[in-house]
């Protein structure tokens, strides 16, 4: 009986260890930044974006402008890239954004064509 265990183990494990791999690879590559553009990479992760080697947040203050955007954004009902939110205060997490004039963190042009990020304007759950 215990050498029928040990040849069934020694015959399982080598199919468990390349499941795992497996995983472990489908799992880094969720984790990987995602390149929408030549030169645009979102990271999920940090909740940043990418554009042309400068890296800004995906939450905290934003104003809206007509020329000189940091990225330009088209909003779209469906399949965005992220979902934000817009809040009064404590835009601290990922997708949530606070209207400013006065240093803003962020410029950003709203488009309807050609954009680097596709939003979706939510009330709950922002983020990825």
């Amino acid at each position: 009986m215990k050498k029928f265990i040990i040849i069934a183990i020694l015959t399982v494990l080598p199919f468990a260890a390349f499941c795992q791999e497996k995983w472990l690879v489908a799992y880094n590559d969720i984790q990987k930044p995602e390149t929408v553009y030549d030169n645009i990479t979102i990271d999920k992760k940090a909740c940043t974006i990418t554009k042309d080697g400068k890296t800004f947040k995906l939450y905290g203050k934003i104003k809206f402008v007509e020329a000189f955007a940091d990225i330009k954004v088209q909003i779209v009902s469906s399949f965005p890239d992220i979902k934000i939110k817009f809040v009064d205060n404590w835009a601290d997490s990922c997708g949530k954004f606070i209207i400013s004039d006065n240093w803003p963190e962020l410029k950003v042009q709203i488009v309807t064509s050609f954009p680097d990020l596709k939003v979706s304007i939510v009330e709950n759950w922002p983020g990825f």
